[in-house]
């Protein structure tokens, strides 16, 4: 099964079972693979990019997964069709579980949303998954940062 489809179907059995999913960033490489759990995540996109390159050099010093393949960042955000405000203060905003993927040698990156669904108690009923417009660009900054992190500990030797 393929990694990124696998990292998917826990990521929404975890968040059907729990109604939540902490920040996880996953990395494969040439030696194995490891996850990472973040207890604490930035609150802005510099303080997220910050944490993903810290979490790439403990990861390249703790457990070197040997030359990175795959990056998965899988968490909860907002979004919203309102380019006027920050999603998190558009009233109409929506509930998502973001899965990014970023194969670390080709620098193709696959972006995943699925909306949450929740009865009037808050309770997660089903995650839909959105598609998403063909303008949308997929390339984010976390997965990169986290490469660039890992990167200035374990480079890469062609």
């Amino acid at each position: 099964m393929d990694d990124v489809k696998a990292i998917t179907e826990i990521a929404k059995r975890v968040f059907l079972t729990d109604g939540y999913h902490a920040p996880m960033v996953f990395a494969k490489g040439t030696n194995g693979k490891v996850a990472l759990e973040f207890k604490n995540f930035g609150a802005t996109s510099g303080e997220r990019e910050r944490d993903m390159l810290n979490a790439g050099t403990f990861i390249a010093c703790k457990s070197n997964v040997g030359e990175l393949e795959l990056i998965v960042f899988v968490n909860e955000a907002w979004t919203s069709t309102n380019v006027n405000v920050l999603p998190s203060q558009d009233p109409k905003r929506v509930e998502v579980l973001v899965i990014n993927s970023l194969d670390a040698r080709t620098q193709e990156e696959r972006l995943l949303i699925f909306e949450v669904k929740r009865d009037p108690k808050g309770k997660v009923l089903d995650l839909k998954e959105l598609a998403l417009p063909e303008k949308v660009e997929t390339k984010g900054r976390l997965s990169l940062a986290f490469q660039k992190g890992y990167q200035i500990v374990s480079p890469v030797h062609n």
